[in-house]
């Protein structure tokens, strides 16, 4: 009896997800079928996240602090679609909410944001599979039935008894038409129907969003596993301390000499660069977005080796850590030339979308670092460090959000025109309307 009662609260909840989730993929037909994103997005956004607290409510099950966290933090970037227009920060506001959004499915009942190691970010964005999986498991419980077997099985007789009918039936009114033009007649307009082609593609973008819906609900509420705890298992793959004081000791002496020559030449002044041949903004207007790159090798090198080192007693583990310390030390150095460069550029060429992230992005990966000279030195565990990174990302994302990048490239190439008389009208132009105030001010 208890068996039966829970198969029978799970068929009600499977209809309630349906019947929803087809609500909510008419209302995205409505909201975005050949329409711009703006204040539907933040208006969609906050009627998954109320269904998604209704269910929650319906269902008795209790959300996690996580998750009114990552709530604040949705329903703000999806608002930011709607207040800014830039395009690059438009999508990447679009693709955090849809990364928040999955890992709302994923850890609203399961599991702890703070519990989540490298290789569970990287699969976030795959949950979409496991709802297609949860789709194939969901919707059959809709055709369940608490009733006797007896029911089931005239139910069973009925559809094949249709199915038997319909192509006899279909044979019969051809032959009927062919008999009598105007039984024919009646028949055409009866099955005569103009249907269009965006009546198609609608029916079938509902019908897809639909299912997602259903899917994600399902994945959701109807599939509770057992959370899994992480176990401190001995790394299958790993390097050994000489091997990893070779690597970092080699490329902490390559890092040396390209600092040597950025304070002999860059940070030195025009006249060291001029004894070869090159004037100072010649050297200075190129190699900033190598330098980024050299940065972001050098943080994957890092948490590569300190998550497969070995270190058997203090003199590894004192070793590691005074080697990462001084690599980290001149990348910070080398991030700084980057930073100049690009500043030196800017001033001769005014700011841009791509510059200006460039430059943001630095700050960010020096933030990066801070934290990861912190986990080093304090042993910190892995997802604890990448809590901290995702935080951080989410706050640059909103910091972009609040600077406005739009308004404020056109405020300072117009002040660079104030100052050199040098303008890119064209780029200016072609600016989202954030830029507008500025241009018009």
């Amino acid at each position: 009896m208890n068996i039966s009662k829970i198969k029978i609260h799970t068929i009600n909840k499977v209809r309630l997800i349906t019947v929803i989730s087809i609500i909510l993929g008419i209302l995205f037909d409505y909201f975005f079928y050949n329409q711009s994103i703006g204040i539907n997005f933040p208006i969609y956004l906050l009627l998954l996240i109320l269904v998604f607290i209704g269910f929650s409510t319906l269902f008795k099950k209790h959300i996690y602090t996580d998750v009114l966290f990552l709530l604040l933090a949705l329903l703000f970037f999806s608002i930011m679609t709607f207040v800014r227009t830039s395009p690059l920060l438009t999508f990447l506001n679009i693709g955090i909410c849809l990364f928040l959004l999955l890992i709302l499915a994923k850890i609203s009942f399961k599991e702890k944001l703070k519990d989540f190691y490298l290789k569970d970010y990287i699969k976030t964005p795959f949950v979409v599979f496991s709802f297609i999986t949860s789709i194939f498991q969901t919707l059959p419980l809709l055709y369940s039935s608490n009733k006797k077997e007896k029911n089931n099985r005239l139910l069973s007789q009925i559809l094949k008894g249709l199915a038997i009918s319909i192509p006899i039936l279909f044979v019969f009114v051809l032959l009927f038409s062919s008999a009598d033009l105007i039984f024919q007649k009646y028949v055409t307009d009866l099955i005569t129907v103009n249907i269009e082609l965006e009546t198609i593609i609608r029916i079938i973008l509902v019908f897809l969003v639909s299912l997602i819906l259903i899917g994600a609900y399902g994945y959701t509420f109807l599939k509770l596993k057992k959370k899994s705890v992480v176990q401190n298992v001995p790394n299958k793959y790993s390097l050994g301390n000489v091997e990893a004081s070779v690597v970092l000791g080699s490329v902490n002496i390559l890092f040396f000499l390209f600092i040597l020559i950025q304070f002999t030449y860059f940070f030195g002044g025009e006249s060291n660069i001029s004894s070869q041949g090159l004037t100072y903004a010649q050297y200075a207007r190129q190699g900033f977005f190598e330098l980024i790159t050299v940065g972001i090798l050098c943080l994957f090198l890092l948490l590569a080796i300190e998550k497969f080192i070995v270190r058997k007693n203090r003199v590894h583990d004192v070793r590691f850590k005074v080697l990462s310390s001084m690599l980290i030390a001149q990348v910070g150095v080398i991030m700084a030339s980057a930073f100049m460069r690009l500043s030196l550029y800017e001033e001769t060429y005014g700011f841009t979308t791509l510059r200006l992230y460039s430059h943001v992005f630095i700050i960010f990966l020096a933030v990066v670092f801070c934290l990861l000279v912190y986990k080093i030195y304090r042993d910190k565990k892995e997802n604890s460090f990448l809590l901290q990174v995702f935080v951080c990302v989410l706050l640059f994302l909103a910091g972009m959000n609040f600077l406005n990048p739009d308004s404020f490239i056109a405020k300072q190439n117009i002040q660079r025109f104030t100052d050199s008389g040098e303008l890119d009208v064209y780029y200016l132009s072609h600016l989202s309307e954030d830029a507008i105030p500025e241009v018009v001010e």
